[in-house]
């Protein structure tokens, strides 16, 4: 059974077919009028010749850039929140109950940095004592402060087999290249680059794994593990840093007054489409119900980081389910709800700009950022990627039907590669996050008509689909 999703059988007159850990952590979606749930929404889709679209779950989709508040753009399609459970009632219906929110139990669950540190270890102790002997483990190595300190977490690092991808135009000098290599020599690790640019050959992949519940994001994480897959034979283990940058400090307070600022809370720096070229007409009451039941909890940080979590679990899972279609298998203590409490815990203070984590590196001689490394912190392998495998045009008749077709005429015009010449210095020297572009940068005609793009073609894949 997929981790983090339990399925059993309940006695008495109704079957538990999932049930959803506290942050939803795989995704499960179900079709009340067909009477299907799956870790798939491609196994709870309408036939085709009823599919239709939800109009709020496809302007919320639009507007987060993933499917939020329990809705999906199609009619009928929906998903399991967190800490609940989907039964299968006698007459086939499905019926969704939700549990009481374990995060009230550790809410006030504190410890000290050191404790944190320790607690952490020896969660990633405990699961290499459970991993076969041989197996060896695959870690992903940004050289960030997550990878980094799970590499120092590792208590056998003979065992490590660590891969870096860079996202300059140079990818031998990014940030990313330049740390890993110093932490493989530092800690003696079997090492490797792993070089990028063909990530826009995997949209069928993505599609495949994720169809219309989030935009085509992550494909060059199809890349990267298809390339490491390659390298490696038989069953790994799967290290990854997933929220760890949330729950160590990295994300500020947000100013939140009105359900018109939940889309602060997705950090979805900008990846989301216009929502105003939608043409189906959709209310908010999905919305508005959302901050009525929780509008007096969101101006607190912890709160906003968690149901910040939930929100974008949807989107983030691919994390932990790319490597697992590769073969890996994905572990990380940051989804361990003590230990994701106890760094929400800590002093304000020191979680701001992840203070606590920068002397605690200081501490171990792991300040990769003050031993004068030479690299860059330019990222355009966006750039990259459309240079070597162009987009194909959206079907601006296709997507006529849901948006607007100048809109996608405008879409279709801004991502070709000719409007690169303009705007490639304008991308130099913009941090990682996750392979795409800061909002500041958003400016740029190519970046809100390719983020746009990965929004939109999900939609073009259901909608050829109902023919």
């Amino acid at each position: 059974m997929i981790e983090n999703v339990k399925e059993r059988q309940v006695v008495g007159k109704q079957k538990l077919i999932f049930e959803s850990d506290w942050l939803a952590s795989t995704p499960v979606f179900y079709n009340q009028k067909l009477g299907i749930a799956s870790t798939s929404i491609h196994d709870v889709m309408p036939p085709a010749h009823e599919l239709s679209f939800h109009p709020e779950g496809l302007y919320n989709y639009l507007d987060f850039g993933y499917s939020v508040f329990e809705q999906t753009p199609i009619l009928d399609v929906q998903f399991l929140p967190s800490s609940s459970r989907i039964y299968k009632k006698p007459d086939g219906s499905l019926m969704v109950k939700k549990l009481d929110d374990p995060i009230e139990k550790w809410w006030d669950y504190r410890l000290s940095e050191d404790d944190v540190v320790e607690l952490i270890r020896a969660r990633v102790h405990e699961w290499e004592e459970q991993l076969p002997s041989d197996q060896e483990i695959v870690l992903p190595l940004s050289g960030g402060f997550d990878s980094r300190f799970l590499l120092w977490c590792i208590k056998d690092k003979s065992r490590v087999r660590a891969y870096t991808y860079g996202i300059s135009q140079s990818q031998s000098d990014s940030a990313e290249v330049v740390h890993a290599r110093e932490l493989a020599r530092m800690f003696g690790l079997r090492w490797e680059q792993i070089p990028m640019g063909e990530q826009h050959h995997f949209f069928d992949e993505w599609d495949e794994l994720f169809g219309v519940s989030t935009h085509a994001h992550g494909m060059y994480h199809f890349e990267f593990y298809s390339k490491i897959r390659k390298k490696l034979k038989g069953d790994h283990a799967f290290l990854s840093g997933i929220h760890g940058d949330r729950w160590a400090g990295s994300i500020p307070l947000r100013s939140i007054k009105s359900a018109n600022d939940l889309e602060l809370l997705s950090y979805s720096h900008g990846l989301r489409a216009d929502v105003r070229r939608q043409r189906l007409n959709a209310s908010h009451s999905l919305r508005q119900q959302f901050w009525k039941n929780y509008c007096n909890r969101l101006d607190e940080h912890r709160m906003q980081l968690i149901y910040g979590a939930r929100f974008k679990e949807i989107l983030l899972s691919y994390l932990m389910r790319v490597p697992r279609r590769f073969g890996f298998n994905s572990w990380s203590p940051f989804l361990d709800i003590d230990i994701a409490m106890s760094m929400l815990n800590l002093p304000p203070h020191r979680r701001n700009k992840r203070k606590w984590q920068q002397d605690f590196f200081r501490k171990v001689g792991l300040n990769l950022e003050e031993k004068g490394l030479q690299s860059s912190r330019q990222n355009n392998l966006n750039y990259q990627a459309v240079k070597q495998v162009p987009l194909a045009p959206l079907d601006e008749n296709l997507l006529g039907s849901v948006v607007d077709k100048q809109y996608v005429q405008w879409i279709n015009r801004h991502v070709k590669l000719s409007t690169w010449s303009d705007i490639h210095t304008a991308v130099s020297g913009v941090p990682k996050l996750g392979g795409l572009l800061r909002r500041a940068h958003l400016d740029s005609p190519f970046l809100r008509a390719y983020c746009a793009y990965l929004c939109l073609r999900p939609l073009e894949n259901v909608l050829r689909r109902k023919g």
